[in-house]
């Protein structure tokens, strides 16, 4: 299985006009230049997958996502409240259900949740999506 096409495509049914975009941070800072928000960001990295042996071979792995939209330029707190309420409402939770739905990974009982500090723009709002997604390698 092809893990970033995966997310990708249960993002696209999911969470209709956001982009998802995965990439080193460094190269999604540029990207970011172009206006590609609001988007959902897996950032390539390396996961200290770990392999489980009970009924068949799983593999575990960390998944981090971040669901940004821009806010105006210097709203205040109180708006980029309002901001994170509404990427939860349209794209987290739309997100996880879909995720939990797929049939290809093990149900996830627990997602950990967070505002996020800006990452690649100053009027980015962003909450981090984080869990482990379980599933069979054969």
């Amino acid at each position: 299985m092809a893990l970033l096409s995966t997310i990708k495509s249960i993002v696209e049914q999911a969470c209709p006009g956001y982009l998802f975009e995965f990439e080193t941070s460094k190269m999604m800072n540029v990207r970011a230049d172009d206006k590609v928000f609001p988007c959902i960001f897996f950032e390539e990295y390396s996961s200290d997958g770990k392999y489980i042996a009970r009924y068949g071979w799983r593999k575990q792995v960390l998944i981090e996502l971040s669901f940004m939209k821009l806010s105006d330029f210097q709203c205040n707190a109180t708006d980029r409240e309002a901001l994170r309420e509404d990427i939860e409402a349209e794209a987290v939770i739309p997100f996880m259900d879909a995720f939990n739905a797929s049939g290809i990974f093990e149900p996830v009982n627990e997602f950990i949740c967070y505002p996020e500090p800006p990452r690649f723009d100053a009027n980015a709002v962003s909450v981090m999506l984080r869990f482990y997604a379980t599933y069979k390698i054969c």
